[in-house]
């Protein structure tokens, strides 16, 4: 099974997926990148970071699924990692969800909202972008609630929608959903 995480910037995507990972056991599926690396990221744990020949490359070895480009960057999976049989857990961009579900079949979509958009603001903010690209995500972020809101069919694409505030209570519920779901997909196999 693998969970995918979807929501606007600083709704606690990494936060939650991070947990799923150490309290659940599930794998990290890592993103392929040719953005930069940020500061305090990790090779490997947070992206696979390559340059524009290398994921070109993979492209044409048939290597990545799920291409996309998100301000001026490309992105992709390892087509090994969502084929795997193994529990796994990643974040995606809602518009690439329909692609991801044709190649990775047991999927999990969850969407998560933040209790208070002004705590997602914050959580952005904290990441040091720069200023150009700050105002962007800001931007984006009214422009995905939005979204959200007023798109049943996008709504529609979600297995869950949960909600995160950054407390334990809003954790431990979100692992516990996770860990109902686990267990009656290995009752039912």
């Amino acid at each position: 099974m693998i969970v995918i995480l979807s929501g606007i910037t600083g709704a606690g995507k990494s936060y939650l997926k991070k947990h799923i990972i150490s309290k659940l056991n599930f794998r990290n599926i890592v993103i392929i990148t040719t953005r930069a690396k940020r500061v305090n990221e990790v090779e490997g744990v947070d992206k696979h970071f390559v340059t524009e020949e290398e994921f070109e490359q993979l492209k044409q070895e048939g290597k990545i699924s799920v291409p996309f480009e998100f301000l001026g960057h490309k992105y992709a999976y390892y087509t090994k990692d969502l084929l795997s049989n193994e529990n796994g857990v990643t974040e995606l961009h809602y518009s690439t969800i329909d692609e991801f579900k044709k190649i990775a079949k047991d999927v999990v979509s969850i969407y998560i909202k933040p209790d208070n958009v002004e705590n997602a603001k914050k959580q952005l903010k904290l990441r040091c972008l720069s200023k150009t690209v700050e105002k962007f995500r800001l931007k984006e972020i009214k422009e995905q609630i939005r979204e959200f809101e007023k798109n049943g069919k996008l709504r529609k694409k979600f297995d869950y929608i949960i909600s995160n505030d950054y407390t334990k209570e809003s954790l431990d519920s979100s692992i516990e959903l996770i860990k109902n779901i686990e267990e009656r997909r290995y009752v039912r196999t």
